[in-house]
């Protein structure tokens, strides 16, 4: 049915909303042409697409489905709904919707890039790329295509490749965030540090808001101003970047240091001198500030000149005594990576994580003791086989790891307390590793008492967790 003049120009005034990323403007214009035409849907479909740029997944779920009711054909809808699907984490319905609407239209470029998004997620890398290249092939290169590809091929770690895509597409935009953000970390796998460091300044630009503003540290003499440091990303990003706090503490004698950082970290950390902690909410004074992750490329850390030795000890109080103390090794053992949040957004994180089922077979070596170095509940699969000591905060943690022979950890925060107290640990690694992993490195380049067990295919931790067992049975001390 033909939209009215009237119904019209609201639809037109929607779309201008939108391209000006005025997306409750865009909703606005097509609530009133629905209320015109409640069978519109171009207006839904559109409006649906408005919802999910506001992260309104229930109502653009609503608004596609109700559009694809009145179109099933239309493989726009089909393509777009997809993207949501994804969103939800239904990585199967949103592969079908793709097929589906590139079966009936082969050429559909937005189609193939989207089915290339879903593949990556689904660790299909070879089809993602091809579903990538495909999109270029039909509709030429673009900075986001571009994008697309090289992260494709970071994470299949042909680190060559993905660096030179992502350097062509910052030829056509070199100001892109995006597209600087991603070949940093192509860039910190590969070990090029001083390239990475001024791209990965951009995630504020594309992925994080800062916390903090005013004026940013450069380095200078700090002449008895106060910096605030401030903890911007993961626990493990704390715990790594708290290795350069003694060098600035040393190096600005008359500064007063101020580190906002989660209180987790207060008890441990207490033991830089001279650092005065506050929680991450807080709003104290300062004279200049920076995010923790921004200290290497400003201290201008390369893979030469890292300082690696342990930075972080056993914290001054009686630990928590443990059961089954019988003069058998005691393995620290964490198994997940924690979450985040639902659907794809903590996909990665899930995808570092060992079922606990399959971390069991670990945990029934003979000969040994285990200790969950992670707090809440054991899982059905991990109980009567792994021992639960108290952890209130991070100071807990390092307690019990000091009592540890051996610390075998998922990449998360643990492994890089365990490798800051320098005690030995073996990290289980994705096969795609991750940025400061590098790409086949058999140590943490920044723990050398970190040995890094790393998936021979994505996916596969069956054959992480048989090399362990096999090393773990054969190996008594550590």
């Amino acid at each position: 049915m033909a939209k009215s003049a009237i119904g019209r120009a609201d639809f037109d005034a929607g779309n201008r909303h939108a391209a000006a990323g005025d997306w409750r403007g865009a909703i606005e214009s097509f609530d009133l042409c629905l209320a015109r035409n409640p069978k519109d849907w171009q207006a839904l479909a559109n409006r649906a697409n408005a919802w999910l740029r506001l992260d309104d997944t229930a109502r653009a779920l609503d608004d596609y489905l109700a559009a694809a009711a009145l179109n099933p054909e239309s493989a726009n809808l089909k393509s777009n709904l997809a993207v949501l699907l994804k969103e939800l984490g239904e990585l199967e319905l949103a592969c079908k919707l793709l097929e589906e609407a590139l079966a009936s239209e082969p050429g559909h470029v937005d189609a193939w890039s989207n089915l290339g998004v879903v593949r990556q997620h689904q660790l299909r890398y070879q089809d993602a790329i091809a579903c990538f290249l495909k999109a270029i092939e039909l509709d030429g290169l673009t900075p986001a295509r571009c994008n697309n590809l090289g992260n494709v091929c970071t994470s299949a770690l042909l680190l060559d490749d993905a660096i030179a895509v992502l350097r062509g597409g910052l030829e056509m935009a070199p100001d892109d965030a995006n597209l600087q953000f991603s070949l940093s970390i192509a860039l910190l796998l590969a070990g090029r540090y001083a390239e990475a460091w001024p791209l990965y300044e951009a995630r504020w630009r594309c992925i994080l808001a800062p916390r903090h503003v005013g004026p940013l540290w450069t380095g200078t003499p700090l002449e008895g101003r106060t910096l605030l440091l401030w903890a911007e990303q993961g626990l493990g990003d704390s715990l790594q970047m708290a290795r350069f706090l003694p060098r600035i503490r040393a190096e600005h004698r008359d500064a007063r240091i101020l580190l906002a950082c989660p209180e987790t970290f207060h008890r441990l950390f207490a033991q830089f001198d001279g650092i005065e902690l506050t929680p991450s909410d807080a709003s104290p004074a300062y004279d200049c500030q920076l995010p923790l992750m921004s200290l290497p490329g400003l201290l201008g850390a390369t893979l030469d000149t890292l300082p690696t030795e342990t930075y972080l000890r056993k914290p001054d109080f009686e630990a928590t005594a443990l059961p089954g103390m019988s003069g058998r090794p005691r393995v620290g053992v964490v198994w997940e990576s924690g979450r985040w949040g639902v659907g794809i957004a903590d996909a990665w994180r899930q995808h570092k994580s060992v079922p606990p089922a399959l971390f069991a077979e670990l945990c029934r070596m003979p000969g040994m003791d285990f200790f969950a170095l992670q707090p809440g509940a054991l899982p059905a699969a991990l109980q009567g086989l792994v021992a639960q000591p108290r952890i209130g905060d991070f100071a807990d943690t390092a307690a019990l790891a000091a009592q540890m022979d051996l610390v075998i950890c998922v990449d998360t925060a643990i492994l890089h307390l365990a490798g800051a107290m320098g005690r030995p640990t073996w990290a289980l690694l994705r096969a795609e590793s991750a940025p400061f992993f590098l790409a086949d490195a058999a140590t943490a380049p920044w723990y050398p008492s970190v040995r890094l067990w790393r998936q021979p295919a994505p996916g596969d931790w069956e054959t992480v967790v048989r090399d362990v067992a096999r090393q773990l049975a054969a190996q008594q001390t550590f």
